[in-house]
């Protein structure tokens, strides 16, 4: 049997206590009402406890309907809340993508990931990607780059890097993958995202240009 849990019924007891001192208040109007014979301050006195408890009875309903059902929607107010509007999140990139366990957000960008590296290389379409390395269950990012289409990231030039950053070894690789589909960043926007991530992040991998 489940324990009782008094902080959730407490405006239930609350509301059950009131209308029982009504409900005695009400019988007492009636004890008093037919107990009067020819009193008539008895009978007066009787009737106006009657009403009294009537109205206190009908006031308690009224309060007690509006704060169960004010409760109810408190409760159910996520269903009432607008859908996310679309693009809010990035989509996947390709159908042999898992769905994103979560979302990674880096200054305002939520990257899809992350997914470990080596069974999710490629990437198709034109994004921004971060690689990243976890260490007991945190994620460090130690890349971030672009593609322009198709590319196969473990035969990245940074490749070697990124193992010499993760201890040696490529299970701790994981992807994050922002899309950023031509027809809304163009090349510049898509270059000055990427230039503002590393200069706010400062990945110890650096671009592969300046490597040449």
């Amino acid at each position: 049997m489940n324990n009782f849990d008094f902080l959730t019924n407490l405006p239930i007891l609350v509301f059950t206590f009131i209308l029982f001192i009504v409900f005695i208040i009400f019988i007492r109007g009636g004890i008093m009402l037919l107990t009067a014979k020819d009193d008539e301050a008895r009978k007066e006195k009787g009737s106006r406890i009657l009403l009294n408890s009537l109205y206190s009875f009908l006031t308690v309903l009224i309060i007690a309907l509006v704060f169960f059902s004010v409760s109810y929607f408190l409760r159910r107010g996520e269903i009432l809340r607008p859908s996310p509007a679309p693009g809010e999140f990035p989509p996947s990139l390709a159908v042999n993508f898992p769905p994103p366990p979560q979302f990674i957000n880096v200054d305002g960008y939520y990257f899809n990931g992350p997914w470990l590296l080596k069974k999710n290389e490629f990437i198709e379409k034109f994004a921004l990607y971060l690689v990243l390395c976890k260490k007991n269950e945190e994620y460090d990012i130690i890349y971030i780059g672009q593609t322009e289409g198709r590319e196969q990231l473990l035969e990245e030039e940074q490749y070697k890097c990124w193992i010499e950053n993760c201890e040696q070894s490529s299970k701790n690789l994981y992807l994050g993958v922002f899309p950023t589909p031509s027809e809304r960043y163009g090349p510049g926007e898509r270059e000055e995202i990427k230039e503002g991530l590393r200069t706010q992040i400062n990945p110890p991998c650096p671009p592969v240009e300046s490597n040449i």
